[in-house]
């Protein structure tokens, strides 16, 4: 284990070292976002990754136990239950697996782009600030209104299907545990990328500044004739 955990920490080290190197091809603000940008999608990474492997087994594991429970179970309404909880299971497999979070990766593809000069570094930054802001929206996301509605929806449509159509008093209590569990699963969704974003506009603005300003030129009287004003 000591001997695992030195390795990662000079992998690490190395990583850190070739990036820095690699950041000198760049002008001192570009670089600068860059390390700050990079820095933060990397620190999200270790919780994304572990909350979307958990939450991807738990409903797998599930869909698994749901479905031998219908398999073996002769009365109809139960057997309705561990199917309709089988299915809710399934659904949210497939939600994670369409739909992981972003910043479970990092800034990998940050670093696929080699800075070899200035308009490298840029389009690298314009990834990253790209990566930064899909972050915070899936953050923010937790605080959707219609994704709690969905939520509700999916488990209440459970819930009637098992109690009326199967007369199985359960299929309400399968609701309100399957309610409980997505929330669980919504609110625990990475969550501070919408910080991380609002510090770097706070301390460096938007990517506007980065970019060409274009040349502009207006004429205006003045005198004894015109004067003409050009902004670049």
């Amino acid at each position: 284990m000591l001997i695992s955990l030195m390795a990662m920490s000079v992998v690490a080290a190395a990583t850190a070292y070739a990036d820095e190197a690699a950041l000198a091809r760049c002008s001192d603000g570009t670089a600068e976002r860059l390390r700050f940008v990079e820095e933060r999608l990397d620190q999200r990474r270790s919780y994304a990754g572990w909350w979307w492997k958990g939450w991807t087994g738990f409903y797998g594991i599930g869909v698994v136990v749901e479905s031998v429970q219908a398999g073996t179970e002769d009365d109809g309404g139960k057997r309705a239950d561990y199917i309709v909880s089988a299915a809710k299971a399934g659904f949210g497999v497939g939600r994670l697996l369409l739909y992981p979070p972003t910043a479970k990766d990092g800034a990998d593809a940050v670093r696929s782009i080699e800075p070899s000069d200035e308009s490298a570094c840029r389009e690298r930054l314009r990834v990253g600030e790209e990566l930064l802001r899909t972050n915070a929206k899936e953050s923010v996301s937790r605080w959707s209104w219609k994704r709690h509605a969905a939520n509700v929806a999916i488990n209440v449509a459970g819930g009637l299907i098992v109690a009326e159509g199967f007369d199985e008093s359960r299929g309400w209590r399968s609701a309100g545990i399957g309610i409980a569990v997505g929330e669980a699963m919504t609110f625990s969704h990475p969550w501070k990328a919408d910080d991380d974003l609002v510090e770097y506009e706070q301390r460096f603005g938007t990517n506007a500044d980065l970019a060409p300003r274009p040349v502009s030129w207006t004429v205006a009287p003045r005198l004894g004739g015109l004067a003409v004003h050009v902004t670049f």
